[in-house]
């Protein structure tokens, strides 16, 4: 069990089918390597995610051994090991479809290969909210799943809430499964979900309104799949949603693709704490593309599932990708965003197989968004959003190109929206009730250590930088800081981003990177002299209409002496990304 890459570990063991495995607990992990993870997204190559997670593991997998359980050798293995240290990043560069590559690790598509109970934990903030839901619908093994509004971190401590300890769930389960005790496990409801609702948008909140509900299965059983057809308005690109499917009327709403849009976003996939925050008010980023407004609702709107959008888009180019957002509207017209969904066009048909875009042909795609559970409040109004980039999150298409959406027809655009019956109708199962407490941790006295934790943070940065004359957008993201180990040692770790899109110029854009550990060791056994230790990871990545340009470089330092350092660059053909 774990959270994140021990999630991971966790679905790709019970996969193995070990005779003696029994309950495992991925929290908040992917079923798919592909399809949800931090490379790629709807065929669209990632920007934050990608390069934060990929050079951070360059930093890490150079670690040295523990130098206090060697009195000799210890540079030698440790050198050893530099020489083999990974830069999965170009590995990753190299597969930009799916294939074999992405389908070891990868649970799907074979989800009946797990036969341990499973336990998933996941956030509506978090990057692998999809994969909890996708496991509990298409596995047969025992399953239960449970999702908060957290972002990728523990339940306990994650941020928005509301919080749940998390320990004390999965003792509970594992008392079941491991021990065999029949504890009322059997009894709780396979789908508790956090259902949050409107609050107006703030990057770092600490917690979001809503009520906890429980379902005996996922789909919703009671699910009712609703449509709402986008319709043109009085002005271009200030449409209209309408429930149901009105009349037939064609028409056509027209758009330029624009690199630099999306900074009103999240940071990435999975953001929530500082500086990785969350969605601001996205009303600046939809003047990028059309949008469709519904009348105030008449009463409450829930949903739980994926929304998905249907449109019926035809672009000059042969390359292009289109990004939905689904907002909720209040009263006064601020705006907060519910779900988001991309598609790289050319992978309309398969992710496996792209194909490139006929300039001028009409296309019908369905754009699938990230599962949600939300409660629309009466007097509110849905939004339809439409851009085509998610910068900083998505590398930008790098084609100049001009999107007409036909709207009415036969086969009107759509919103379709898997809506539930609300809170408290007859029937429903009630939720159980959460230790919203902390975990009750006791630490062994050989791990303590007088100010163990935190010693000290540097300023966080989230900064957006618009250079008018250059039409260009940079966002610089920096987190770091030191803290004392239960030996009393200190390790100071930071991460630095740099990313940057042109407009006019698409096909470019610059991503550097920056990871930094440095702490000390003890050489020759534990009573050795200290040895001050700096591991340096930095890349380069940058792109023209036909390539990507990657440079990745290690550096490590002893005593403020270089002991290894190494440089990696690699040419990548683009393949209609």
């Amino acid at each position: 069990w774990g959270i994140s890459y021990g999630g991971f570990s966790a679905i790709q063991v019970a996969a193995l089918r070990p005779p003696h495995l029994r309950a495992i607990v991925p929290i908040m992990a992917s079923d798919d390597r592909y399809l949800d993870d931090v490379h790629y997204r709807g065929g669209c190559l990632t920007v934050s995610e990608l390069s934060q997670y990929a050079l951070s593991q360059v930093a890490m997998n150079a670690m040295p051994p523990d130098a206090s359980s060697w009195t000799a050798g210890w540079r030698v293995a440790w050198r050893a090991r530099l020489e083999a240290t990974p830069p999965w990043l170009f590995s990753w560069l190299r597969h930009q479809t799916d294939g074999p590559y992405w389908r070891q690790g990868s649970l799907a598509p074979d989800y009946d290969a797990i036969e341990a109970a499973i336990f998933n934990i996941g956030g509506w903030h978090d990057s692998y909210v999809d994969p909890a839901f996708r496991m509990q619908a298409r596995c047969s093994a025992p399953s239960h799943t449970i999702v908060g509004n957290w972002s990728h971190s523990w339940p306990s401590s994650a941020q928005p809430g509301p919080n749940i300890d998390e320990l004390h769930e999965i003792e509970h389960f594992f008392d079941r499964h491991l021990r065999g005790h029949a504890n009322g496990w059997d009894e709780e409801p396979p789908v508790v979900w956090f259902e949050h609702e409107f609050a107006p948008a703030e990057p770092f909140p600490a917690a979001l309104p809503g009520r906890w509900r429980a379902a005996s299965a996922y789909p919703h059983p009671a699910t009712d799949r609703r449509s709402w057809t986008l319709a043109s308005g009085e002005w271009p690109l200030v449409g209209r949603l309408l429930a149901g499917s009105p009349d037939g009327r064609s028409s056509i709403e027209r758009y330029r693709h624009q690199a630099t849009t999306g900074t009103r976003g999240s940071l990435s996939w999975g953001a929530g704490g500082v500086p990785n925050g969350l969605a601001r008010d996205p009303r600046p980023d939809e003047s990028a593309g059309p949008t469709f407004t519904s009348a105030p609702l008449d009463a409450p709107l829930e949903v739980l599932g994926v929304p998905e959008v249907v449109l019926r888009l035809a672009v000059d180019r042969p390359v292009a990708t289109v990004v939905v957002r689904l907002s909720d509207v209040a009263p006064d017209g601020t705006t907060a965003l519910v779900s988001t969904g991309v598609l790289n066009l050319t992978h309309r048909h398969s992710h496996e197989t792209p194909q490139a875009l006929v300039p001028g042909q009409v296309e019908t795609v369905s754009v699938p968004l990230r599962t949600t559970g939300y409660r629309f409040r009466a007097g509110h109004r849905l939004r339809v959003a439409i851009a085509s980039s998610l910068w900083p999150v998505l590398w930008p298409s790098p084609e100049r190109a001009s999107f007409e959406l036909h709207l009415g027809g036969p086969e009107p655009a759509r919103l379709e929206l898997p809506v539930i019956p609300p809170a408290g109708a007859p029937g429903e199962i009630q939720p159980p009730a959460f230790k919203a407490s902390p975990p009750d941790l006791v630490w062994p006295e050989t791990q303590a250590a007088d100010g163990a934790g935190p010693a000290r943070s540097d300023p966080p940065v989230w900064q957006i930088e618009e250079d008018v004359i250059a039409g260009s957008v940079t966002v610089r993201i920096h987190d770091g800081g030191e803290d004392i180990v239960p030996d009393g040692r200190r390790l100071y770790t930071a991460e630095s981003l740099r990313m940057t899109a042109w407009d006019g110029q698409p096909e470019r854009a610059e991503l550097c990177a920056d990871v930094v550990y440095r702490w000390q060791e003890r050489e020759h056994g534990p009573a050795g002299a200290l040895t001050a230790i700096e591991i340096r990871a930095r890349c380069r990545q940058t792109s023209s209409a036909t390539d990507f340009d990657l440079w990745v470089r290690l550096e490590v330092d002893l005593d403020d002496e270089r002991f290894f350092e190494r440089d990696w660059s690699e040419r990548i053909p683009r393949h209609l990304v």
